[in-house]
């Protein structure tokens, strides 16, 4: 199901606030939109599935071979070899990571190009190799949209609104060097709302996303400080009683 990017930009703005075309424009909150649709690709790709037939051979020029491969983006996750015929119920069977590499590069004609290398496999003319690699979410035209998953369209919105709130913060920063007096006062406040908001939305998007985790964890194992001498009068020791009670 795809998201248009009206949608986005509408929960965008709930999320930032009444904002003026003057502070922030429309266009400039979909750069932002599709920023962090960009960055939520990076976060959690899609996926793509194509089938390849064999050439006898153990390299496999990975453009030509993979419909949907982005350069500097895509990497290969998994291949399934040989591919299971799913009407005779076959158990598909994958490689291991040995098995295969996906950067081996050629120069050729001035061009570099990338092959898939199989070390141990030559698959044969009659044979498949169903190989599963990670891509970006596009935009479509008319109307605008994308294919993000729904369960991560508030994440995406939160990450929107922190990128927009970082622009608004730099604004009015801006805005604040460059006045005097009460004027600048209150631009850096705008600008300091607008950055600890950022910083929120960004912490919201990580949250979700499981980003960031291990260094939550790290945090909730820190050492504290305890008093180890009880504040009482008497000298009474921790636990239940002092010595004298026993």
């Amino acid at each position: 199901m795809s998201t248009a990017i009206n949608t986005f930009r509408a929960q965008t703005d709930h999320l930032i606030g009444d904002v003026d075309e003057g502070e922030l424009s429309r266009d400039a909150k979909d750069g932002r939109v599709k920023a962090a649709v960009e960055r939520y690709s990076q976060d959690a790709p899609d996926t793509r599935t194509d089938d390849v037939s064999g050439d006898g051979g153990r390299y496999y020029g990975i453009a030509a071979s993979l419909s949907g491969w982005v350069e500097g983006f895509s990497r290969i996750v998994k291949i399934e070899y040989p591919a299971a015929d799913i009407s005779a119920d076959e158990t598909p069977t994958y490689l291991e990571s040995e098995d295969w590499r996906d950067d081996y590069w050629k120069s050729e004609s001035g061009t570099q190009t990338r092959y898939l290398y199989l070390p141990a496999h030559s698959p044969a003319a009659t044979e498949t190799m169903r190989i599963t690699y990670t891509v970006p979410y596009t935009w479509s035209s008319s109307p605008e949209a994308t294919d993000t998953p729904a369960q991560d369209f508030f994440a995406i919105c939160h990450l929107a609104a922190s990128l927009c709130c970082r622009a608004l913060a730099a604004r009015y920063a801006q805005l604040g060097d460059s006045t005097l007096g009460a004027d600048a006062t209150a631009h850096t406040t705008k600008s300091s709302e607008y950055a600890n908001r950022a910083k929120e939305y960004m912490t919201m998007y990580e949250k979700h996303m499981g980003l960031g985790q291990e260094a939550d964890a790290r945090a909730a194992g820190d050492f504290v400080d305890w008093d180890t001498m009880p504040g009482w009068p008497g000298g009474r020791q921790f636990i239940f009683h002092g010595k004298e009670i026993r």
